[in-house]
């Protein structure tokens, strides 16, 4: 994927480096890795550590914004370490690096439904070509801004968010998530199976390699029909519609009726490849009154715009609550806006939209 990339000036000062947290057993590789931050002024090391115990106490007492973190080390893996490291106060990104883990394997989904933000796979130590520096560079440029991070909405913007009444019609559900957003999604799915009812879009922000697992992870956890967005590709009801990594699902309604689907490749204003925000918008377009919009767990403010699209088309929305998700910074922002008609953990989505369908059925 290309999600947003570094932007760190801030809004009334000069551009912050971001704050990296270095973990790996091998000294070899900490040098390295030291070495190759510190040639980019994007990236500013304030540590390196060996063991994930040390990474945890680190970043529990110092500035972090990044964690590049070992999946294999003595003691606690990084599967172990992760999610000590994101109940942080201080909300740090991790990206796992794995001599041994695929980029696009179930070990690989799995952190990323734990709420890592990337796994890359590393080379050996001594064997970190030009090729690789550069490509972890890209992906490493390409994560959410700390100072997005920050404004993530607290708890109290919850409990006094207003709702809107809920749709009455159900055309087809689009799902919108991100960080923590893949757990949420098969959650939700397991109570959402409408059978030949309406299409659900899903964009979920992945890396494009992880979008065939995801398919079939999804797959078979719903046992619905799952297809990746192809261009042309006729859309189906009771058919799960996966955005690609490289593009943004879109859609077009044809002269006789028939909704297809619309890759886009336009940036917006998130700068992602999926973005949650075109989908919804197309869904608008398309379904109007009857179009349903979901977000999930996530960093930043994508899925904002396309909630107020499918607002104004008539359509309405429901957000992740606070206490579920991995980060509030997607569904609070649509929450704090008033756009929601309900704020509910994953698991009640699903069943309160189809109590909603069954209603206008």
């Amino acid at each position: 994927m290309t999600p947003i990339s570094f932007d760190l000036a801030e809004p009334h000062g000069p551009r912050r480096p971001v704050d990296v947290l270095i973990v790996d057993d091998s000294v070899v590789v900490r040098r390295i890795m030291a070495k190759v931050l510190a040639a980019d002024d994007r990236f500013s090391v304030t540590g390196a550590v060996s063991s994930g115990a040390q990474a945890i106490d680190f970043v529990r007492n110092q500035p972090v914004d990044l964690v590049l973190l070992d999946m294999q080390m003595p003691g606690m893996d990084g599967l172990e370490v992760l999610p000590r490291l994101l109940a942080s106060e201080r909300k740090v990104q991790v990206v796992l690096l794995s001599g041994t883990c695929r980029e696009g394997s179930e070990i690989a989904l799995q952190a990323l439904a734990m709420g890592a933000s990337d796994v890359v796979a590393k080379p050996s130590a001594g064997h970190f070509s030009d090729n690789f520096v550069e490509h972890l560079l890209d992906r490493l440029g390409h994560l959410v801004p700390a100072p997005e991070r920050n404004r993530t909405p607290e708890r109290i913007d919850e409990e006094s968010a207003r709702l809107r009444p809920l749709g009455s019609m159900v055309r087809a559900v689009g799902v919108g998530g991100s960080t923590g957003g893949i757990s949420a999604i098969m959650t939700l799915l397991s109570g959402l199976n409408p059978g030949n009812a309406f299409p659900i879009f899903i964009t979920q922000h992945l890396p494009a390699n992880f979008q065939p697992l995801f398919a079939e992870q999804l797959h078979r956890a719903t046992q619905m029909p799952v297809v990746i967005a192809e261009e042309g590709l006729p859309v189906r009801a009771g058919v799960i519609h996966v955005a690609p990594g490289n593009a943004h699902l879109s859609l077009v309604r044809e002269a006789r009726g028939r909704v297809t689907i619309r890759l886009s490749r336009e940036r917006c204003l998130h700068g992602s490849f999926p973005a949650v925000d075109p989908m919804f918008q197309a869904m608008a377009r398309v379904y109007g009154p009857g179009a349903c919009g979901v977000i999930l767990s996530g960093m930043g403010r994508d899925g904002l715009a396309g909630a107020h699209a499918i607002i104004e088309a008539g359509g309405w929305m429901i957000a992740q609550d606070h206490a579920s998700s991995a980060v509030w910074g997607m569904p609070g922002s649509v929450a704090r806006a008033g756009l929601a008609s309900a704020i509910l953990p994953p698991g009640s989505i699903g069943e309160l939209i189809l109590d909603q369908w069954r209603a206008a059925a």
